[in-house]
């Protein structure tokens, strides 16, 4: 008894008393360390290529907890819409002719990208969006990447799978901003399972573009 109470307060009843989130190893230094790296200055991520067009108005990206400034992003115009849709398509007709089970493993190597990048994804994420940072690596994350590998295994299995479904080629994907991962997953996972094609942007995109890449 004199040995437990030389130890103090058992953090464990705290824990579960405040249900509070402890520390993440890193924090959000990964998600600054990648802003940093791009000068808190973004284009916009196509054909694996940033796009910085001079002369160009800029938005303002805020921490979503502090108001701080985070980076800005060029404003965009009809002519990096036109960019895109080309590239877009250009990719479509190659992204189209593989086979439901090479999809399969392009989607489970975006997947693997994207969980090798976890750290900067997550506290890109929960600076952005206001999130915290646990539950940014952790629910939003793990659902991304099921919502990536769960369409892999439907493109592997072929059209039974996927009955009903047909491809329409380039199409556009809205979200409302701010947005998770797993709300952008959720819409681009199905539709690169069968075979249409978008494109990317930002960190998302840039982890994308080197992990379909990667040998």
């Amino acid at each position: 008894a004199a040995a437990m109470a030389a130890l103090g307060p058992l953090p464990v009843p705290g824990i579960f008393s405040t249900m509070e989130e402890g520390p993440r190893p890193g924090g959000a230094a990964p998600g600054e360390a990648w802003l940093e790296t791009h000068g808190r200055a973004l284009g916009h991520f196509v054909a694996g290529t940033w796009l910085k067009p001079p002369g160009r108005g800029t938005l303002e990206c805020r921490e979503a907890a502090t108001g701080r400034l985070l980076a800005t992003v060029l404003r965009g115009e009809e002519a990096d819409l036109a960019a895109a849709v080309e590239a877009a398509a250009a990719a479509a007709a190659k992204w189209g002719r593989l086979g439901g089970p090479q999809r399969a493993q392009h989607l489970q190597r975006l997947a693997a990208a994207l969980e090798r990048g976890a750290a900067g994804v997550g506290a890109v994420a929960a600076l952005s969006g206001g999130r915290p940072l646990a539950q940014a690596l952790g629910a939003d994350l793990e659902l991304g990447l099921r919502l990536l590998r769960v369409p892999a295994g439907w493109a592997r299995l072929g059209p039974p799978s996927l009955g009903g479904w047909a491809p329409l080629g380039v199409v556009a994907v809205l979200m409302s901003g701010p947005c998770s991962l797993a709300a952008l997953l959720w819409k681009l996972g199905p539709l690169l399972a069968m075979g249409e094609w978008g494109d990317p942007r930002l960190l998302g995109g840039h982890l994308a573009f080197r992990g379909l890449r990667r040998p």
